[in-house]
């Protein structure tokens, strides 16, 4: 997953590169059509020097007054050539051309041509001539003027100018991407508190994100305004609804008691299944508030710290349950990446029927588990592994499939078992699409083992 900053610095990147480019085509053929077009001035000045220069003798022959000319056109492969001819056979040419032969292009007066070719070739030689040719009238005397000047030192100097502008460009977009990451880290770094405040929240120690300070960016003061308030919510809703529960469970005591009473009153056949009926509503409420008892204050989005929270559990558990005794094995400095409340509840109900059914020696162990998913061809999967030994009377093997369907719970069919609150470990490690496996214990007693997984859908 490509981070914000990344995605920044690639957008802004290719935003640059979308500008600039544009830009760079626009001013190489710029610079490349005003290195033509002063050519092309020059070679129509030398072309009107060559006009003037030209003139007959006394024989009526055509000649050029060399006075009139440059130096480059009487050195040999000087780069610089022209050619005067005519439909008579008039062939007047410059020195610099030597014993190469000059293009033929017949043109009428007033036509003009220009255009690029290759040059003399060889002799260590390699010339690129712009070319112009125009159709000329001398004393009512009609000829075609050609002059070409070898640009191939100019293109040379032009493709220098195009590998300094393009590292310039490298150098200036390195610079600007230094100075951006180094911006961004800064604009970042003010959302650290909002970081640290997630952190203490996520580990409970503190309730909400502290929006109200004004720590924060004003682009994220709204959001993290938002999570305060839902989170303020979410509060008191748990907390009511399990408030409400455990008020509910708490007041059912006494009409149950009633209830009871009342049930001896009746015929034998009656009391049987008034009992029954009596004595499954008393595990209920007895559950609700077993759990209230073990969650307490509710705290959604924080995680399990198991040296801090796992002693007070398992202080509670043994003021009820005197009789057992717990041993617990784990990571002083582990944290469960799972919600909090779950996780107590999950491990409350384990220890919970161990001690009530089983007393005695309980095991429980809590480590990190990696393993290799071989549903999914992907790299190892971690967790946590979650298992709790008694050395109680156990389950028969066909009770421990029947009690893992889904839907099945055994305490709502018998009074006696390690049934109870299953159903709610049941649920919650499904939540977290962990497993829940039941297993015989050597060499007497119950084995409950939890598997959940650290990435969850949840």
């Amino acid at each position: 997953m490509i981070s914000l900053q990344q995605q920044l610095r690639r957008q802004w990147l290719i935003t640059i590169l979308l500008i600039m480019l544009p830009l760079l085509l626009l001013a190489d053929f710029g610079v490349r059509q005003l290195v033509t077009d002063t050519v092309m001035s020059r070679l129509q000045h030398d072309a009107d020097s060559l006009i003037a220069a030209l003139s007959q003798n006394e024989n009526g022959e055509w000649q050029l007054d060399d006075s009139h000319l440059g130096t480059l056109y009487q050195r040999v492969y000087s780069g610089h050539y022209f050619a005067i001819r005519d439909e008579h056979g008039t062939d007047l040419r410059s020195r610099s051309l030597w014993d190469k032969q000059a293009p033929v292009i017949p043109l009428t007066f007033g036509e003009q041509q220009k255009w690029q070719q290759l040059g003399i070739q060889g002799d260590q030689l390699a010339e690129q001539w712009l070319n112009w040719a125009k159709g000329i009238r001398v004393q009512n005397h009609d000829f075609t003027l050609w002059v070409a000047e070898d640009i191939t030192p100019l293109n040379n100097q032009l493709n220098r100018y195009r590998i300094a502008a393009i590292s310039l460009l490298a150098m200036a977009l390195v610079s600007l991407m230094l100075i951006q990451r180094y911006q961004l880290s800064r604009a970042f770094a003010r959302l650290e508190p909002l970081k640290q405040q997630l952190r203490a929240l996520r580990f409970g120690e503190r309730d909400d994100l502290n929006a109200a300070s004004g720590l924060y960016p004003q682009e994220v003061q709204p959001l993290a305004e938002e999570i305060d308030r839902l989170l303020s919510l979410l509060q008191q809703r748990v907390s009511r609804s399990r408030n409400a529960l455990g008020n509910l469970a708490h007041e059912m005591k006494r009409p149950l008691q009633q209830l009871q009473l009342l049930a001896e009153q009746l015929d034998a056949s009656h009391q049987i299944e008034q009992r029954d009926a009596l004595s499954r509503l008393s595990r209920l409420v007895e559950r609700e508030l077993k759990r209230a008892r073990i969650v307490g204050m509710s705290s959604p989005g924080r995680q399990l710290k198991l040296a801090e929270d796992l002693p007070p559990l398992l202080q509670i558990l043994g003021q009820l349950y005197p009789q057992a005794r717990i041993h617990a094995a784990f990571d002083q400095d582990a944290v469960l990446p799972q919600d909090h409340d779950d996780l107590l509840e999950l491990l409350g109900n384990l220890l919970d029927n161990a001690c009530k059914y089983a007393g005695g020696e309980i095991q429980l162990s809590i480590e990190a588990y990696q393993h290799q998913d071989q549903d999914q061809d992907q790299d190892d999967q971690a967790g946590w592994r979650i298992q709790v030994r008694d050395q109680g009377p156990g389950i028969e093997p066909n009770q421990c499939k029947h009690l893992l369907q889904r839907g099945i719970r055994l305490d709502e069919h018998s009074a006696q078992g390690d049934g109870l609150g299953l159903a709610i470990v049941s649920d919650i490690v499904d939540s977290y699409h962990g497993s829940l496996e039941l297993a015989a214990n050597r060499p007497h007693g119950l084995s409950v083992v939890v598997t959940l997984p650290t990435a969850t859908g949840r």
